[in-house]
């Protein structure tokens, strides 16, 4: 009987767990791999692709033309002719050179559309381990005021209670309960940009701690290894690509000119005549002026203006490289400095001596407790700026998009795939 009431109780249970819903994980990974899907980035693959198919070239014949006329206006002497009007073999070339020149620039627009894309969602994933620790400092500090008002209260026939200090925790608990509230609000709301950015994580697990990322160590090495490097970023490529594209846009009006035509011309009463019908005419256009001299114009100072914003680019690309990377050591020195004192408040002389006085005096180490709380807190608040201005390094420097595309808060910079 008892084998069978354990059989029937271990079913019950295993159906009652079966029956829970299994919610999946959104890894880091996949998150930041989805950036491939977003629209911008899409956007501008869908005008690359439509390029590749060349749907730009010329045709060499520009124009047919049928004609008649009335020869003497005798109904009888009706002439029939066929006009060709060839393309201009200059304007051909410079349009299949200004589309080949166009898609490098939406090419390079692609990268930067990626660059902004990612740089939100590394934003978005900095945020909630931030905010995941916020929450978890807060619940701690909430926890610490209750430990303290339950003492108080065990305390409040003796000698030791004072009514003052017990009306002061209670509007310390409700002080830290709204403080927790907000950070939870905060959390949940951080929760549901993840979703905004990524539809795929709706109704998912998204559980990630500062475990998974790399070390402030782990940063600095890295950002000194990428300033030794010195690559040409890709903004600066792009400002380039934008000269070129005006120049060539430049070529193609000023070659955007009629070449002439050739014409075959079919006169039947000649035929009457004893007399050939056919006959061929040529035409060859010399322009006096060139009448595109306005468009040509227009062009010719979008190069200047695209030229200016290079330089502008070129130089703040720089200012924002260094500052971002002083910036970077700043904040490194004093996360270590917080360190060190939370690690020296923990070992050192005051914490040994709060241990060995803890039964005696418990209120004592929770005071202790709830400063090193304070401390751990301008701790997350470090981190989180450390690794925001380090993506904003990686934006600088266009590393961030480059492919293989890295995920680069991972501790060894593993690929997100395909």
């Amino acid at each position: 009987m008892t084998r069978t009431l354990i059989y029937f109780f271990t079913l019950t249970t295993l159906a009652l767990i079966a029956s829970l819903p299994i919610r999946a994980q959104v890894t880091m990974q996949e998150f930041l791999r989805s950036v491939k899907t977003d629209y911008e980035v899409s956007s501008y693959e869908a005008q690359i692709s439509y390029l590749d198919a060349k749907t730009y070239r010329l045709s060499p014949l520009q124009k047919l033309e049928f004609r008649t006329r009335s020869n003497q206006l005798d109904p009888d002497r009706q002439d029939y002719g066929i006009r060709f009007t060839p393309a201009n073999p200059w304007e051909i070339r410079s349009n299949n050179h200004y589309f080949q020149q166009y898609r490098s620039v939406l090419s390079f627009e692609r990268d930067l559309a990626l660059k902004d894309a990612l740089m939100v969602r590394y934003s978005l994933i900095i945020d909630l381990l931030y905010l995941t620790e916020i929450k978890a400092l807060k619940e701690e500090a909430q926890r610490l005021v209750n430990v303290q008002i339950s003492i108080m209260e065990k305390q409040r026939q003796s000698d030791f209670f004072n009514a003052e200090d017990y009306v002061e925790l209670k509007l310390d608990h409700m002080d830290r309960s709204v403080e927790f509230e907000e950070a939870n609000f905060d959390l949940l709301n951080q929760f549901r940009k993840i979703e905004g950015a990524y539809p795929g994580a709706s109704g998912q697990t998204v559980d990630w701690n500062y475990d998974q990322i790399l070390t402030v160590d782990r940063v600095g090495y890295i950002i000194d290894s990428l300033y030794g490097l010195q690559l040409t970023p890709v903004s600066l490529k792009y400002r380039e690509s934008m000269i070129d594209l005006a120049n060539q846009e430049y070529k193609l009006e000023k070659s955007n000119i009629n070449v002439g035509f050739v014409q075959a011309q079919y006169e039947p009463y000649r035929v009457e005549q004893d007399r050939k019908p056919w006959n061929v005419s040529l035409g060859v256009t010399i322009p006096i002026t060139n009448p595109n001299k306005g468009d040509m114009t227009k062009r010719k100072l979008e190069a200047i203006e695209a030229e200016h914003e290079r330089d502008e680019t070129k130089a703040e690309i720089k200012t924002l490289t260094i500052s971002s990377r002083e910036q970077l050591k700043s904040l490194m020195l004093r996360y270590q400095d917080i360190k060190e004192k939370i690690h020296s408040l923990n070992v050192g002389t005051l914490s040994s001596t709060l241990n060995a006085i803890r039964d005696e005096n418990p209120m004592a180490t929770i005071r202790f407790n709830e400063n090193l709380l304070k401390l751990k807190a301008i701790e997350v608040k470090l981190r989180q700026s450390i690794l925001t201005t380090y993506i904003e390094f990686l934006g600088h420097t266009d590393t961030i998009q480059q492919t293989p595309l890295i995920n680069f808060l991972s501790p060894r910079l593993e690929s997100l795939g395909q």
